[in-house]
């Protein structure tokens, strides 16, 4: 029998817990909250995205941002297929929506957290909450767990304690402390999967404005990234699906002035079709205004932003447009730039970019290679995705890798 200590109540924690119990482990699970699965509550708007149909094999990888080959072995011993069969197992029935998204039939986060707390209570595992630790030290072959309950002795220890976005539910970062004191070095921690802060005076006039079927282009010297879907305008910010994973790309940047950011209004059509569309609407409405047209292509509020970046009076007269004017409209429909600026806010990310250098990490068992018997899973490692339940996945599949291996199975 091994004696496994997870510190950390969060799915990879939970997951981690449920695997390591097998063997008849000894296992116990330390967090610092007042009840398991915090952050899981405001997932998904409190619906919580548990997975997506996409969490197998290379359509997973492929959703990855940071170091997805290090997750190969994770995600081949825990998939999509496997979290809905460990859901459904455990009394919690998931549904697919738009994009593979999956969810809990009932719509709330809460059965989840239910589903993973129970799997672990029929396993055995013992479960201390409020307790926060303060030190990990591995004496011989023991660890010693200093907490604010007091000493706790094991065999093993998995670090799940989460990055540093939601700061309120406890993703306060100390789990890099901890691994920093065995000597792992910590790739810095970046706010991901956040509303990105724009600039320039239009930007509160668009407050509330809705997009859908949009593109938004990250365009630099080297690499270029692309999104197609929905985004909202907020009073300083893009936010939105296309927003959110964008983000994961400009967390990474070392320059953001060399990027450009970019909305495509009408991505659609290439840039000659929208000229002649552009063509055929001006002279068909020769004596509007020139705005009156636009909002047959445009959302309303939208245009005279437009127009303005172009240096066009909104009730200038259709038929005294030039064609250098009428192609610099076509342009901006196409290559709207948005002046943007890297996100530093951890209370609203939704995940945290960076963490535990995944190249002091066994990918195949989730064991430090720097101090035999310390495991790690979830947030705390450098791996992070886009937005659709990409990373709750990544929870599960390195928790799930990093139980079976702290308790024998690997």
């Amino acid at each position: 029998m091994t004696r496994i200590i997870v510190v950390g109540g969060g799915p990879a924690g939970l997951m981690s817990a449920f695997f390591a119990a097998n063997n008849n482990n000894d296992v116990l699970l330390l967090e610092k909250n007042e009840k398991l699965g915090k952050k899981l509550y405001i997932t998904g708007k409190g619906r919580c995205n548990v997975t997506n149909e996409k969490c197998v094999g290379q359509d997973f990888l492929n959703n990855v941002v940071s170091n997805p080959k290090f997750l190969y072995s994770a995600i081949s011993a825990f998939d999509y297929n496997d979290a809905v069969a460990f859901f459904e197992d455990n009394g919690c029935k998931l549904k697919v929506e738009r994009g593979g998204r999956v969810f809990p039939v009932s719509d709330k986060a809460s059965d989840i957290t239910k589903a993973l707390t129970h799997a672990i209570m029929q396993k055995g595992v013992r479960v201390q909450l409020d307790t926060n630790v303060v030190s990990i030290e591995k004496n011989g072959e023991t660890f010693e767990v200093q907490t604010n309950k007091g000493l706790f002795v094991c065999d093993k220890v998995i670090l799940t304690t989460g990055g540093k976005s939601y700061p309120t539910t406890g993703s306060t970062g100390e789990g890099y402390e901890f691994a920093k004191s065995f000597g792992h070095n910590i790739i810095p921690a970046k706010p991901s999967l956040v509303a990105i802060p724009l600039k320039g005076a239009y930007v509160a006039s668009l407050e509330g404005l809705s997009l859908k079927n949009v593109e938004l282009r990250l365009v630099g010297k080297k690499k270029r990234y692309s999104f197609f879907g929905e985004a909202l305008f907020t009073d300083k910010e893009l936010s939105g699906p296309i927003a959110l994973s964008m983000s994961a790309h400009i967390a990474h940047l070392d320059n953001a002035s060399e990027n450009k950011l970019f909305l495509d209004f009408k991505p659609y059509m290439t840039q000659s079709e929208l000229e002649e569309r552009l063509l055929n609407e001006f002279e068909q409405n020769k004596n509007s205004d020139v705005q009156t047209v636009l909002k047959t292509m445009l959302p309303a509020r939208f245009v005279p932003v437009l127009l303005d970046v172009c240096e066009i009076a909104p009730n200038q007269k259709v038929h005294s447009v030039t064609k250098s004017q009428r192609l610099s409209i076509a342009v901006a429909m196409k290559n709207f730039e948005l002046k943007y600026e890297v996100s530093k806010d951890f209370e609203r990310a939704v995940v945290t970019t960076g963490g535990v250098d995944t190249k002091e990490i066994n990918s195949k068992t989730m064991e430090s290679k720097l101090c035999p018997g310390l495991f790690f899973a979830g947030e705390i490692i450098d791996v992070d995705a886009y937005t659709g339940g990409f990373n709750i996945q990544i929870a599960l599949s390195t928790g799930c890798l990093a139980g079976r291996s702290a308790g024998g199975e690997a």
